[in-house]
């Protein structure tokens, strides 16, 4: 059986996730970070306390750590591109500001 769901309620799903990834926001002078606390589970990877996220308030861009945005993509089977789009909206709703680019270092390996 197939389920049809629309993008809005996939939103607040992955949203639902994150919010339940434990990330902790730090508020520094020129940045917003996300630093990830120790998880272990069979879906996310031990991010042993570093930056996950980090906004630059010069300019509003964003940076994800490619592992993070990785494993979003894996339980949500989505492209790298879908990945980093729904965590950016994820942090203007978390944030309540407009993101003006997000970027990851996917294939920097």
């Amino acid at each position: 059986m197939k389920f049809l769901i629309k993008e809005s309620q996939f939103e607040k799903i992955v949203f639902r996730y994150l919010d339940s990834v434990d990330l902790e926001l730090i508020d520094g002078s020129n940045t917003y970070e996300f630093h990830g606390t120790p998880v272990m589970s069979d879906t996310m990877r031990d991010y042993q306390s570093s930056r996950i996220i980090v906004v630059f308030k010069v300019d509003m861009d964003c940076y994800i750590n490619s592992d993070f945005a990785q494993d979003i993509c894996d339980v949500f089977s989505l492209t790298p591109g879908e990945s980093l789009d729904v965590i950016g909206k994820w942090i203007e709703n978390k944030l309540g500001i407009t993101l003006s680019g997000v970027y990851s270092d996917f294939g920097a390996d």
